[in-house]
This record gives structure tokens, sequence and C-alpha cells, in this order.
């Protein structure tokens, strides 16, 4: 069989391996995509993501990537030239006490510190004005009004179809078998088709990313996750402009544009032994669609009409493994979003074409897989034991 070479090879057709595609096809280099099934389809994060596109509430190392994305998320869909669906209508960050009020006036702070200076505290008619169906208990809230939401599979799909019109090749349902070396860089890949030779391989294969980099004696710091989604028969359009979520509860609340409430927010289910399908829990179901009830009563009114779940790496600390493999040359890492990768896609895109044009970008340098040396083995270890059925922050 004729061994495929191309500049780029790219492990994963996800959201992020898509998008790093779609930069790489623009700046003229040679890319070939690999993907298991085909672009956006289930268990895999991209399809089942809740497609929140925010700032707010990002960890310090992820700030940079954020305000980049947020600034380009206005313009996407003439550059991709698709329909992602995508709505800046803001995001609050509510509080149900006096207690959470107060934590909000500093988490404020924190965000201005991050650069985010237009988030503000609302409260009062001032809050009512923005959401008036939220509950009457609600006190207060952080609105971001530069965030906002859309739709993670047409957004992938579309990063996908605009990288193939640049030239970047997709192999869809082909495993990646095995990644080849040759002493210590990274060469190329098995595939189900045949060998692929590759200046440079990016593994951006999410939840199943352990099973290709083990093998070559990189242990990553990564447990697969299954985060719920439930989606709500449809009521009446324009009841909820902003993603919700809540400082108390574990939340993220949107309503779409047929009308459906869509509800995220970490609440678990349960991985399949072979880690290519899932299990829901009853108990995040009913703790899920509780939350929303309790924050815009309007939820009440509907039942739930869908529920799902999607597999996606969870990082050990919590932030995203992105840039050059240790020990590896020829190997770049775009992985462990833990949840909240979709927002920051296009930024990451820019970055990892970026860095494999031998540019330094250094909203990178907090997320570089080089820190993987400074993490305990003993707690990474405890990390990865089966999670518990309290939902993820």
């Amino acid at each position: 069989m004729t061994k495929e070479i191309t500049d780029i090879l790219i492990v994963g057709g996800g959201v992020i391996g898509s998008a790093i595609a779609y930069h790489l096809a623009r700046a003229g280099r040679s890319v070939l995509v690999l993907d298991q099934a085909d672009v956006a389809t289930s268990p895999a994060a991209s399809w089942a993501s809740a497609g929140g596109v925010r700032r707010q509430g990002r960890d310090p190392a992820e700030a940079a990537l954020a305000r980049a994305a947020i600034a380009r998320w206005p313009a996407l869909e003439d550059e991709l030239e698709a329909d992602l669906h995508y709505r800046q209508g803001g995001q609050l960050l509510v509080a149900e006490t006096d207690a959470e009020a107060d934590q909000l006036a500093g988490f404020v702070a924190q965000q201005h510190a991050m650069g985010f200076d237009d988030v503000r505290l609302v409260r009062g008619p001032a809050l009512r004005d923005l959401t008036p169906g939220l509950a009457p208990h609600v006190l207060a809230a952080s609105w971001s009004p530069a965030d906002g939401q859309a739709d993670p599979p047409r957004t992938t799909r579309a990063f996908a179809a605009a990288a193939r019109r640049l030239g970047a090749s997709y192999w869809a349902h082909t495993r990646c078998e095995a990644l080849l070396t040759a002493g210590n860089r990274v060469t190329g890949a098995r595939t189900s088709r045949g060998e692929v030779a590759a200046e440079q391989v990016v593994l951006a294969t999410g939840a199943w990313s352990d099973e290709l980099a083990g093998p070559i004696g990189l242990d990553l710091p990564i447990r697969t996750a299954a985060y719920q989604m439930l989606r709500s028969t449809p009521a009446a359009p324009g009841l909820l402009g902003p993603v919700v979520s809540a400082i108390g509860r574990h939340l993220s609340l949107k309503q779409l544009a047929d009308g459906a409430f869509l509800l995220g927010g970490g609440w678990p289910g349960d991985p399949t032994p072979d880690r290519r399908g899932y299990i829901l829990r009853e108990s995040s179901v009913a703790g899920g669609w509780a939350a929303a009830c309790a924050i815009v009563p309007a939820v009440g009114a509907q039942r739930v009409a869908e529920s799902w779940c999607g597999l996606e790496a969870e990082c050990f600390d919590g932030v995203p493994l992105i840039g050059p493999a240790p020990g590896w040359r020829g190997l770049t890492l775009a992985l462990g979003f833990c949840g909240h990768g979709f927002a920051i896609a296009p930024a990451v895109g820019q970055a990892v074409a970026s860095l494999l044009g031998s540019a330094s970008p250094p909203e990178l340098d907090l997320l570089r897989p080089a820190r993987m040396a400074s993490f305990d083995p003993a707690a990474v270890a405890r990390f990865r034991q089966p999670t518990s059925s309290s939902p993820a922050a």
C-alpha cells in the first residue's frame, strides 16, 4: 500500500482539530485530518457541547485565548461562510443569596484582572431588564455582554468544510491505530487506510488521546468524563436572551432559536467501559432539570425532550494541554479541554497553526504540556479513579 505524505497530520476532526486544520490550510500548509467517525457525531465532545461562547469564569491560563476567541466570534460566520447559529446575547452568572452576591463582587474584580473590562455586577431593575424570566429570589449577577452561544456541530462542520475548501484532506471513518516513531521523533501514523508520513503530527483526539500516547510512553494526566446535556420541548421564543449560569448551582442554560431550552452545567453520565459510548444517570437528569427550573421558572412549563452525553478529556489541573509533547519532536498536543474548549476553538486553531509555523504564541505559555513534569504522580493516579456522582464544577 502506498504511504500517504503530508506536512501536518491531525488526529481528530472535532472542533479543535478542524479549527487547527482550517488555520493551517489558510497558511498554505498540506494538511490531512483523521477522524474515527464523521465530523461532530456522537459521542464526541464537539457533537455534545453546550455551545456556550464565554470569557467569564475562565482559568487565568486560558484568558488570552478567551480574549482572542471572543473577538473572532462575531465575524466567524462570514469568515467560514456558514450559519453557526451564533448569537451574542451575553452571559449571566447569578447569585441567589446575599453571601453569593458578595462573592460575585470579587469574581467581577477577577474578570477585570484578566482583561475582561466590560464585565460588571448588576442588581435590581438592571438585572430584570436583562432577563425578566429570572426567578424572583435571584439577587444579582455578573454580566458579560460580549459572551453568547453557537451550535457546536454546525461550527465544527463549518471549520472542516472551510479547511477542505482551502485544500485540507479529511479521512473519515479512519482509525488511527498507532503513532509511528523514529528515535525521539513522531514521524506519522499507522491507520486503517495505511501509513501516513508527516513532518508534524497533532494529537487532538480528546477522550481517546491516551490510547495513542500511551504506547509511545507518553503518560497523559487525563481522564474521560461524560458530560450530560438536556433539551426541552419548545417554549415561546425570546424568553431567555443571555446564557445563564449560577454561582451556587451546576447550570448552563440557554434558549435556542426554536424556543427549546438547552441545559448543561457539568452534570455527569458514565462512559461505557470501552469509552465508545455513555450511560445517562437519572439523578443527573433530575438534578440538571431542577437547577434550571429554580433559576428560570419558565423551564418548568416544559418537559425533557432529549438527553445525551458527550465524552471529553479532563486534564489533571483543569486546563488543556496545548503545545509540544514532552520528550517527542514532531508531536503537538491539543487536548484535555475539560468541557470548555468550544468557545476558544478559533483562537486555539490560530495559535497552534502559528506554533507549527515556528512562532511562539504567548497565549499558550501557561498551557504547554511541559508543565506535566510538575504534577504529583500519586495525585494524578487518584484523579484517574472513577468519578463520583457529583457534577463537575
